[in-house]
């Protein structure tokens, strides 16, 4: 019996990673919809609500590996949409904080919920053992991925045009 190498594990990898990404992004689409959210959108809302009251816009950006740019605008549809606030810090006015409003809690928990909801029914298939190794890895997984995007961010130098986002990044849903 033949043993796989290193190169067929990689494109094994790789093909789980893009079907469960594709999967479950398409899954969560489809349950944001129906509160008239996109995923990017979401992830604002969630990063405002796990920094309480001191989000800012380039802690944002940072969150969501975006451009201030792209997160101004993402945030500026959820304004419009009731779901936060933003306005200058009165201690600091160069920084622009962002915060949920009552109704953006309020999706939030909504979808926050169904989320767990649905996760807790396809985990539930698993054994405790897995489940705990899958949460294990992808935890591995995130820090690698964080740790690359960070080295990318050193390696360019201001004013080179080169930036830590994949060409295109900004405007990917």
């Amino acid at each position: 019996m033949k043993t796989k190498g290193p190169l067929e594990e990689f494109a094994n990898i790789e093909q789980l990673v893009l079907r469960v990404g594709w999967l479950e992004q398409r899954r969560f689409a489809q349950d944001l919809s129906d509160f008239g959210l996109t995923v990017p959108q979401f992830f604002v809302l969630h990063s405002v609500f796990s920094r309480e009251y001191e989000c800012t816009m380039s802690a944002l950006a940072d969150d969501a590996f975006r451009r201030s740019a792209t997160m101004t605008g993402i945030v500026d549809r959820l304004l419009k949409m009731g779901l936060v606030t933003r306005e200058r810090d009165a201690k600091d006015r160069r920084r622009v904080l962002v915060q949920l409003t009552p109704a953006g809690r309020e999706v939030l928990a909504k979808v926050r919920q169904g989320r767990k909801d649905r996760l807790r029914d396809t985990l539930g298939r698993l054994s405790a053992p897995d489940a705990m190794e899958l949460q294990r890895l992808l935890k591995l997984y995130l820090e690698a991925f964080r740790a690359e995007h960070e080295e990318a961010g050193q390696r360019a130098e201001p004013g080179s045009g080169a930036s830590a986002e994949a060409p295109g990044e900004q405007s990917r849903v």
